[in-house]
C-alpha cells in the first residue's frame, strides 16, 4: 500500500528535467503513535521545514487517510514506509517516530539500515509493553454515530466510556464527516484491535543499526526505563538518550519548544 502523507518544505525542491530533486540527507519522515495521524506533526514539521529540512508526516496503515488492512505489525509498517519513500524517489532519509511510530522507525532502521541516515525515537523503547487502552478503543465500536454531525455530540456519547476529557478529545480527532455530513471513524478500528498484541510487541533482536540514534524520554514517563538500556545498546550501539523535563509520554505536544530544539540540533548535525 502507499500511505497518505503531508509534505512540508517542498519549496526546497528544484526541477531537474522531469523530476524533482532534493538533498537526500535533508528528508525526514515523521511517524505518529497509536490512534494518531500525520496531523499530529503539523507544527513540528512546519518549524523544521523553516530550518531547512524537507518534512514528510505520514499516516500509518489503518490510521488517518491511509489504506486499511486486516494485517498490522512492525515489519509490514516498515515496508509501508520504504514503499512510500520509493514512490517519492527518496533513497535515504531520517525518521522521527513517537510511541508506535517510534517502533516503526526502529524496525525500519534495523531492516533497511542503508536507507536510514538517522533516527529519533520519542518516548518508547524496543521492548514489549503490557497492552493499554484496549477498552477505550473497543468503546469506539459501541457508540452509535447514526445521524451525528457534530463532534460534541459524539463526545457526549463517548464520555461514559472515556471519562478523561483530554484522552477523549484525542480519540475524537479520528472522526471525519462524509459527503452526507455524518461523522464516521476514519481509522480501521477492527484492524487495530485484531492486531493489538502486535502493536505492543518488542522489536525483534539479533541485529543492529549502526547509525546515529537519539532516544527522547519524558521526565514523567516510564516508557523508557534503565532496565531497557541494555537492549537499546544491543540494537542501536551508538544511541544517545536525552530527557525532556516537565513532560510525560507525549513529549512533542507537552513540551514542543524543547522537543523541536532537540530535533533541530540532532537532525541538522546529521545532514550534510
Amino acid at each position: 500500500m502507499i500511505l497518505n502523507y503531508k509534505e512540508y518544505g517542498s519549496d526546497r525542491l528544484s526541477a531537474v528535467g522531469p523530476f524533482l530533486a532534493v538533498e537526500p540527507s535533508s528528508t525526514v519522515f515523521f511517524l505518529h503513535g497509536l490512534l494518531g495521524s500525520a496531523d499530529n506533526w503539523g507544527s513540528t514539521s512546519r518549524e523544521l521545514a523553516e530550518a531547512g529540512l524537507r518534512c514528510i508526516a505520514v499516516d500509518q496503515r489503518n490510521h488517518g487517510s491511509s489504506p486499511h488492512s486486516p494485517r498490522m505489525n512492525y515489519p509490514l509498517m516498515a515496508e509501508d514506509l520504504i514503499r512510500l519513500a520509493d514512490s517519492l524517489g527518496i533513497e535515504q532519509f531520517s525518521i522521527v517516530g513517537h510511541s508506535m511510530g517510534g517502533k516503526t522507525a526502529m524496525e525500519t532502521a534495523l531492516s533497511f539500515p542503508d536507507r536510514v541516515i538517522s533516527l529519533v525515537v520519542a518516548d518508547i523503547a524496543p521492548v514489549r509493553y503490557n497492552p493499554a487502552y484496549s477498552e477505550y478503543i473497543n468503546s469506539l465500536k459501541l457508540i452509535d454515530l447514526s445521524g451525528v454531525t457534530k463532534r460534541s455530540e459524539a463526545g457526549a456519547k463517548l464520555e461514559q466510556y472515556i471519562p478523561d476529557r483530554n484522552l477523549r478529545m484525542f480519540f475524537l480527532t479520528n472522526l471525519r464527516k462524509g459527503d452526507d455530513g455524518i461523522l464516521r471513524w476514519r481509522i480501521n478500528i477492527d484492524g487495530i484491535t485484531d492486531n493489538y498484541e502486535n502493536i505492543w510487541r518488542a522489536i525483534e533482536g539479533g541485529r543492529s543499526y549502526p547509525g546515529p540514534v537519539l532516544f527522547l524520554k519524558g521526565s514523567d514517563s516510564d516508557f523508557i526505563q534503565e532496565k531497557y538500556y541494555g537492549l537499546m545498546k544491543e540494537l542501536f550501539p551508538t544511541y544517545s538518550l536525552s530527557t525532556i523535563e516537565g513532560s510525560g509520554h507525549w513529549v512533542h505536544t507537552e513540551q514542543p519548544a524543547a522537543f523541536r530544539q532537540m530535533l533541530k540540533e540532532f537532525l541538522s548535525s546529521k545532514s550534510s
